[in-house]
Order: structure tokens, then sequence, then C-alpha cells
């Protein structure tokens, strides 16, 4: 425990100047998962539940939003456009972090941002990080606007009349590979760019009472397709049960919040719950269960401790099925994964760069970062997590709440 508050605090002294100079580049000013928004994030967090007597977050974010100009640029994706900060601030205000209202200062936000998911829904991108969905995700705190409402029903009935029915069920082909010489649309299980994000957005709409039967229809025929896809596999393999992608090319899959097992499992687990289905639900326990097996970095398939690809996001997922379910099991896994994260902290001994070391690519490689995706502002909240007995509702911009 005090290991946790001692790099806790660590982490949120090396954001502070980062902020409170601006360190950082410019292309990441309107960034939630890769900017200062997102250490903001972390910042509020780290104040509220781990040191009362640090105050630096609303000072910072009053200086960021002063040099804020959301009407420019055509940028709105969830990820680093427009939609990420004001995310930030309705998040802020829901869990009375700020007392400000929302839905007076995003008026002419929300409507740009419909403009924005509209033009995205017709060139087919419907990705959570950077395209439709993540912006209708944000959409769903304004259900109270009409625009908003047929905007959503918009969105649901574009998914239905691009998805294809086979044999198996229902096919969302809309993760765009980039192969050379010509890319193709394939499915993806994944929450950050595939078919598991889409089907909890949708669930989402459904539960906003928004086409409903459509909303339910896509669910229903959906979610057979991803089970049909399931690997070959035996209670003693250390392999995925679901691919990352279905491009023919591999059926493999690492742990992570990107793509994968944990992926399927929370939406199932999701989708499960807001249709009543037992089998959707078992199916995700098992997941989860299975997984437990796969417990260094070599049989994960991971490298370092950010939320998109390392330790601290398996341990987020862990943690949250604890909290669902109270089965020890989930709890034991959490905490051998936060420990994990917490053994991997490094920062950079020169001070010359914030953060901590994490694997940033072949164009990188190990170097640092204290974002909120690949870095320590992600670290940092997964860890507060495993303070606290209830759970921190920080995840809803993950899709984990």
């Amino acid at each position: 425990m005090n290991n946790i508050a001692t790099q806790l605090r660590y982490l949120y002294h090396d954001i502070v100047p980062l902020l409170r100079e601006r360190k950082y580049a410019a292309e990441y000013n309107t960034s939630l998962f890769k900017g200062p928004w997102g250490a903001l994030l972390f910042m509020f967090y780290y104040e509220q539940y781990a040191d009362d007597q640090a105050d630096n977050a609303t000072a910072l974010l009053e200086e960021l939003y002063a040099a804020y100009a959301p009407e420019m640029g055509d940028n709105y994706a969830f990820c680093n456009g427009h939609t990420g900060p004001f995310w930030l601030l309705d998040h802020l205000s829901r869990h009375e972090f700020l007392d400000l209202d929302i839905q007076d200062l995003a008026t002419d936000f929300v409507s740009a941002t419909i403009m924005q998911s509209s033009f995205h829904l017709e060139h087919q991108n419907y990705d959570f990080l950077h395209g439709s969905s993540g912006m209708c995700n944000f959409l769903l705190g304004f259900t109270n606007r009409p625009d908003v409402v047929a905007h959503l029903a918009q969105f649901v009935q574009a998914l239905w009349d691009k998805s294809v029915m086979t044999e198996q069920g229902r096919s969302l082909p809309f993760f765009y590979t980039h192969d050379k010489p010509e890319g193709i649309f394939v499915n993806s299980f994944s929450l950050a760019h595939g078919s598991c994000s889409l089907l909890i957005i949708v669930a989402k709409i459904y539960q906003a009472g928004i086409a409903t039967a459509l909303c339910r229809q896509l669910i229903m025929e959906s979610i057979p397709f991803i089970l049909q896809n399931k690997n070959t596999y035996t209670e003693d393999s250390l392999t995925a049960l679901y691919p990352a992608i279905l491009d023919g090319k591999s059926t493999g899959s690492r742990l992570s919040w990107c793509y994968g097992d944990l992926n399927v499992a929370m939406m199932l687990w999701h989708c499960g719950k807001v249709f009543e289905q037992e089998d959707w639900k078992n199916e995700a326990l098992h997941i989860m269960r299975y997984n437990m097996r796969r417990d260094t970095e070599e049989t994960a398939g991971i490298m370092d401790n950010c939320l998109c690809h390392g330790s601290g996001g398996i341990a987020a997922f862990y943690r949250k099925f604890w909290f669902e379910t109270k089965d020890e099991a989930f709890l034991q896994c959490a905490n051998h994964w936060q420990q994990r994260a917490i053994d991997a902290i490094s920062f950079p001994e020169d001070h010359s760069k914030h953060g901590i070391k994490m694997w940033l690519g072949s164009e990188r490689e190990w170097d640092y970062a204290w974002d909120l995706l690949d870095g320590s502002a992600g670290v940092g909240l997964s860890m507060l997590s495993q303070l606290h007995p209830e759970p921190l509702p920080w995840d809803e911009c993950f899709l984990l709440s």
C-alpha cells in the first residue's frame, strides 16, 4: 500500500510541471488520450482520492481551457480531438469534481459534434478513438436534445446498413487494415477500433430509449458472429480465445485494453447485463478465468505497464470484474498485474523527460510517456483504483464503466 502511495505521489508531481510549463507537443493540445486533458483526469482523481492537500488540477484546467479554442480545426476525435476535452469537463461535472453547467457550456459544441460525427458516418469511420462512435459515446450525455436523439438513431441505422448478415451471424466489418497496395475492411474484436466498442455503445443507446428495436436486433445478431469466431483451445492453453483482427493472418491476441479477449469479455458482460443474457455473461466470466493463467508478460503478450496494452490495463479489467462479481480470483489477478505495473515504473534519472518508461513501438522503442493511453497518467489511475474498495468511474472513457 505504501509503495502504491509513494509511486502515485511521484507520478503526480512529475505531471504538475509538465502541464504548468506546457512541456508537450502542440499537436496534443486537444488530446484526452495523448495530451494534457488526460493528465488532468489523473490529477483530479489523485487530489480527490489520494492526497486532499494537493491542489493543482483546477488551476491548471482553468489555464488550459483559457487557451483552448474548440472552434479551431475540425478534428473531433475522442482520442486526440475536441470531443476529449469536452468529455473531461462533462465527466468532472457529473462526478462533482467541478461545479459547472455543462449543458449550457457545450450547447454549440454538441451541434458541431453531431456534424462531425455525421461526416465520419458518411465515410464509414465508426472507430471509437478516431471516428464516429467515440463522438456518439460523448453525445449520450446530451440525450435531452432532440438533435442528439436523432443522430444517435442515425448512427445505429448506419451500422445496420453497412453490416453484413452471414451464416455465423451479423458481421461488422468496419476495421480498415491499411494493407498495401489496397486496404480492406474486416472485423476487429476491439474496444479501441472495432465491434466490441460499437456493441457497448449501441447497448447504451438502447438504454437511453433510442432506436430500441434496431439496437436489440443489431446486438442479438452480432454477438453470435463473435462467438462463432472463437479459437480452438484446451483448458490448459496459453493462447488467446479470440483473435484481435479477422484478417486471415493471425488468430492470436494479447491481453490488452485495445484488442482481444478482455475486450470481448467486457462487451459480453455489459450486453449480457443490459439484455439479461446469462449465456453471454457466463462466456465473459469464462474468458476472464481462462486468461488468468496467462500471468507473465510473455504469455500475456505485453511488454510494459500502460493502460492500452500493458499490465496496468490488465489490472483494470480484472479489478472491474472483481467489483462486478466479488470473485476473489479476479481480485488476486488484479493485484498480481497491479504489482507488475508498479514494479515496472521507471523515471528518467536525469529528469530530462516526463513520464515513465514504456514500449512505444518500433520507431521510439523504449521511451518515457506521461499520457493517459500509453503513459504514467493511465498507470496512475489504475493504481488509484487499487487503493479503493469501490469502483472509481475514471474508466468510463475506456468503456469499462
